[in-house]
């Protein structure tokens, strides 16, 4: 192994030692009440688990050293404990993040929330327009809903973040729902995500809706938060980019997710290195991700030899829902990593 090689991996072994769970994605349901083009949890069981459950184990989470949960689901507010275990994790003490549509808010939800406010309430606005917002969604008078519970929780002064997922209908809107959300909420309420998966189950209809990257290129560049956010998107991957590896990720080193049925997983799209917490303890499943490290490539795909492989987002978990196969290139994340490779040559260049 190369002396650069060895020191990243050993950085990263002594790393591992250190490791706690800090953060953690918690999806306590698939319900959602919208139908999206691009959801990529659509099929999923909507069974959920009950409070009992979520207590022991996000008491185990908690002893384990864990600060911050974030809910998330489908929209963790139709959860029929929401309220219960959202009450419950803020007595142990943890920071709170709340993902939803809004779309499912009612006013005693809202008093709640008001009282008992979160580090964040992100929402997920995916354009401005009636029309195409529905037609995103799947159901008809949701924009409605969903911009007037947007307003109530503004005028409640609970901490908002409006986000917005790229997709092919909405492209000519990202940059509108940014100066939309400045106005309404300050600088730095905005997030993007250019990244649409298949469902968990490989269905690939939802990549029929996500941007090329192409696309992707000319909308971050003409605006220079998202440039600076590829940029910094770009730096995080190449830190964790490592030769001997099959993952190049940190995903295994302080955080975790754990979804409906109670499984805990180290990344949202893979059931690799997944244990069911219904039988196991957190820390046993938390330990299990260190496996990761031990990964190693298992075919001569041409990924591995790939000149430009530390700007590619492809990873195991991307590429078999995409393919079948952990391994296999994914031609979409191929040109990806070249509209990336742009955006650093031309920082080099700026400076």
């Amino acid at each position: 192994m190369k002396e650069k090689e060895y020191c990243d991996f050993f950085q990263k072994r002594q790393s591992a030692k250190t490791r706690k769970p800090l953060y953690g994605q918690i999806e306590l349901t698939y319900q959602c009440g919208y139908d999206c083009i691009h959801c990529y949890c659509r099929d999923e069981p909507k069974t959920e688990l009950g409070f009992d459950f979520w207590k022991d184990i996000l008491g185990q989470v908690k002893k384990e050293g864990c600060l911050e949960i974030t809910f998330t689901g489908g929209d963790p507010v139709l959860h029929k404990d929401f309220i219960r275990i959202y009450d419950y994790v803020r007595k142990k003490g943890f920071l709170i993040n709340l993902f939803t549509n809004a779309h499912n808010l009612n006013d005693k939800m809202i008093v709640f929330l008001e009282k008992n406010p979160p580090l964040n309430i992100e929402i997920t606005l995916n354009s401005l327009d009636k029309k195409n917002y529905e037609r995103i969604t799947g159901i008809k008078r949701s924009f409605d809903k969903a911009m007037k519970n947007i307003h109530k929780l503004k005028d409640n002064e609970l901490p908002l973040v409006l986000k917005c997922n790229g997709l092919k209908e909405n492209k000519h809107e990202i940059l509108k729902i940014k100066r939309f959300t400045e106005k309404l909420l300050g600088k730095g309420k905005f997030k993007y995500d250019s990244f649409i998966f298949p469902g968990l189950k490989g269905e690939q209809e939802p990549l029929l809706h996500r941007l090329e990257p192409e696309d992707i290129k000319e909308i971050e560049g003409k605006d220079k938060d998202m440039f600076a956010q590829r940029i910094k998107q770009a730096k995080e991957q190449s830190k964790w980019f490592n030769p001997a590896g099959l993952y190049h990720c940190n995903s295994w080193q302080r955080q975790f997710y754990i979804n409906p049925q109670g499984v805990s997983q180290f990344c949202h799209l893979s059931k690799d290195f997944s244990t069911d917490l219904k039988r196991e303890p957190f820390k046993k499943g938390f330990d299990k991700f260190l496996q990761i490290l031990e990964e190693k490539p298992a075919t001569n795909s041409k990924c591995h030899s790939c000149q430009i492989k530390e700007y590619c987002y492809h990873c195991p978990a991307r590429a078999y829902l995409e393919t079948g196969d952990k391994e296999a290139p994914v031609s979409y994340y191929c040109r990806l990593a070249e509209a990336t490779k742009e955006f650093m040559d031309k920082l080099v260049n700026q400076l």
